[in-house]
């Protein structure tokens, strides 16, 4: 993850805006105007991204408009996220002051230039929108073209995929998905884990199940042995006993009661369903036959109703994800009185899940959501939200 640091000592701002616009002479050629830059910078707020891989220096005009004054990432660094975790930190640090509006100015297109074609594609990717190119803002062969972006916290939205029917071992689920949503760019896919098991094949009849000596004295007289045999079948540990329940951890960590075995919403009577065998790849095989079908670049995520220490109820949770934001780790950050946080770590996934479920709905046979107008496009696993068991406290 790309930290971004507030540089507070003015030596440093102009240190660091002079070390990376030396290195961009394409964009930043005129002596005089790159002089200026590292003069101002002593004198706003300036992020970076350390040791001089990128920065970026917010002016505020108004009460609620600031300007991007001036960014720069070094050459080295291209292409590897910075600028944009600039901007983001920059839009923060607006909204944390009420700021409404962000704009830039940069090259206009009247006049060709690759390299600030390049950049005004990054800020329009970023949302900026291009209002007016001005000439004689700098100077006639150099027109301006000013953006803005309105910084503002997007709402979202979580709609069910509705009409999908009772899901069977080799069904076509991203075809029924296809056939009942509009995906676009951008949305997530989350999924409960129920539809990708059937899917997967990962349903046990009873009737096959022998239970062992083990089981039979864990079910006792209040539960079936056979689903007592199949939760031990699908757990590494068992994490807590209180016959009949059972707590344990499953082979992708995952610590749940009954190893995530479960006969609700069981595709017949006297079986029982279990988690996939590996829900980020599921996750990921959903992910990329979405994709192939509609072109949308798009996240998927498997979620489950998990109980949680210190709750007294479940909520869904991620156990798979392909293409999403999973933990958003805000460690050295600083929030709005300047205090700097040091174990903020936030399940961006979880909560997408719990929103999620809820229209899912235990009862109404609802196991697909479409989550749109979050900026949650990453590369992690639902593996990262596991807590390994040497740090586990409830272990």
């Amino acid at each position: 993850m790309t930290r971004v640091v507030e540089v507070e000592d003015p030596a440093a701002r102009s240190r660091i805006a002079e070390s990376v616009l030396r290195d961009l002479p394409e964009w930043f050629g005129i002596e005089e105007a790159t002089r200026k830059y590292v003069d101002d910078a002593a004198t706003l707020p300036t992020f970076a991204v350390e040791p001089d891989a990128g920065f970026l220096c917010v002016k505020q005009h108004t009460p609620t408009a600031a300007e991007v004054y001036v960014m720069g990432v070094a050459r080295a660094r291209h292409r590897q996220g910075i600028g944009r975790a600039l901007v983001e930190t920059a839009e923060s640090w607006c909204r944390a002051r009420g700021i409404r509006y962000l704009q830039v100015k940069t090259l206009g297109p009247s006049r060709p230039d690759e390299g600030y074609a390049a950049t005004r594609a990054f800020y329009e990717a970023l949302g900026f929108a291009a209002i007016e190119e001005l000439h004689g803002l700098w100077d006639e062969g150099n027109p301006t073209l000013v953006l803005v972006k309105d910084v503002r916290r997007p709402g979202f939205s979580v709609t069910p995929v509705e009409g999908l029917p009772e899901l069977r071992e080799g069904d076509d689920l991203a075809g029924f998905i296809v056939e009942r949503a509009q995906l676009e760019d951008g949305d997530v896919v989350v999924i409960a884990q129920k539809a990708v098991s059937k899917v997967e094949g990962r349903v046990v009849a009873l009737a096959d199940v022998e239970p062992s000596e083990q089981a039979r004295e864990l079910a006792g007289d209040e539960a079936d042995p056979r689903r007592i045999q199949v939760i031990l079948d699908e757990a590494v540990e068992l994490v807590r006993v209180r016959p009949p329940l059972l707590i344990a951890r499953t082979r992708e960590g995952f610590v749940c009661g009954s190893a995530g075995v479960d006969a609700s919403n069981a595709p017949e009577p006297e079986t029982v369903v279990l988690l996939p065998l590996d829900s980020d790849a599921s996750a990921a095989r959903l992910r990329e036959e979405l994709r192939e079908r509609t072109g949308a670049e798009i996240g998927v995520i498997v979620t489950d109703s998990f109980g949680r220490p210190w709750r007294a109820a479940t909520t869904d949770v991620a156990i798979g994800a392909a293409g999403v934001t999973v933990v958003r780790d805000l460690m050295g950050e600083r929030d709005p009185a300047g205090y700097e946080l040091h174990a903020t770590r936030i399940a961006v996934a979880d909560e997408i899940a719990g929103a999620a479920q809820l229209v899912f709905g235990k009862l109404d046979r609802v196991p697909v959501a479409v989550v749109r107008g979050l900026d949650v496009r990453g590369d992690e696993s639902a593996a990262d939200l596991v807590i390994p068991p040497e740090t586990d406290l409830f272990r």
